[in-house]
């Protein structure tokens, strides 16, 4: 049995609003963080205070975590990666176009004109058909992004002055890009789909912590030397994020 009641907290001069969900099922609060916003699950004999008192201590991690979710732009574009479709790719658009294939073990994409053409075999479940060609697009994207982010990272160490760092693509769903202790740069290959400035604003950022690890004024001065328009660039990003999110 489940029942809710409507609760927000203000923390870091921002209000998170959520229900407190409540379940026998529970024997710990567990708390969430999405697109949708802040869940908290707890068990039925817990009281408000008590569970709103663990939600308080949890203040800088959800701070983290909604940062995080508002630097991707907003809910993810729901896609069925089906034909006429549109997909991303250095900021110009193009159509997805499904071709039946009786030797596609794998789909694999390739970009004809304004098209990304996916061979699938014929006569599989639509399911199965979506999870080939997501797949697919994943890939596709994953190879285009390690061809084209190593140059911009380059390019960009060049103007800051520093070594080309190490830059690796992952899949990270909640960032498009991070820099550890060591320097290593990691891109989220989901940012090939955007235009190459908004690219190299990803790029220059993490550079930049090379320099200095934190958002100190420091930092913000090395980035606007090498990128002055980079505020512009940012709210370009916040704008179109989620329509790379799928």
């Amino acid at each position: 049995m489940t029942d809710a009641a409507r609760h927000s907290i203000v923390f870091g001069g921002e209000e998170f609003a959520f229900l407190i969900e409540r379940t026998t099922r529970r024997k710990t609060v567990a708390i969430s963080v999405g697109f949708d916003g802040v869940r908290v699950l707890a068990p039925s004999d817990l009281d408000d205070d008590s569970v709103l008192g663990i939600v308080r201590r949890k203040g800088p991690w959800l701070l983290r975590k909604q940062a995080m979710y508002r630097e991707l732009g907003g809910q993810p574009i729901a896609k069925e990666f089906v034909s006429g479709e549109t997909f991303h790719y250095l900021g110009c658009q193009y159509r997805l176009k499904l071709i039946p294939d009786e030797t596609a073990v794998m789909t694999r994409i390739i970009a004809k004109g304004s098209n990304l053409v996916a061979p699938v075999l014929p006569n599989t479940h639509k399911s199965i058909q979506r999870a080939a060609v997501r797949s697919g697009l994943k890939q596709w994207y994953r190879t285009h992004a390690a061809q084209h982010f190593p140059a911009r990272a380059r390019m960009i160490a060049n103007t800051l002055g520093i070594p080309t760092p190490t830059l690796k693509v992952v899949d990270q769903s909640k960032r498009w890009g991070s820099c550890d202790a060591r320097g290593c740069i990691r891109l989220n290959w989901r940012l090939v789909m955007a235009p190459m400035p908004l690219i190299d604003y990803v790029v220059a950022h993490e550079a930049c912590h090379i320099l200095e690890h934190n958002h100190s004024r420091r930092f913000w001065r090395s980035l606007e030397t090498i990128m002055p328009d980079f505020e512009d660039r940012l709210r370009r990003l916040d704008r179109m994020g989620h329509h790379f999110t799928w």
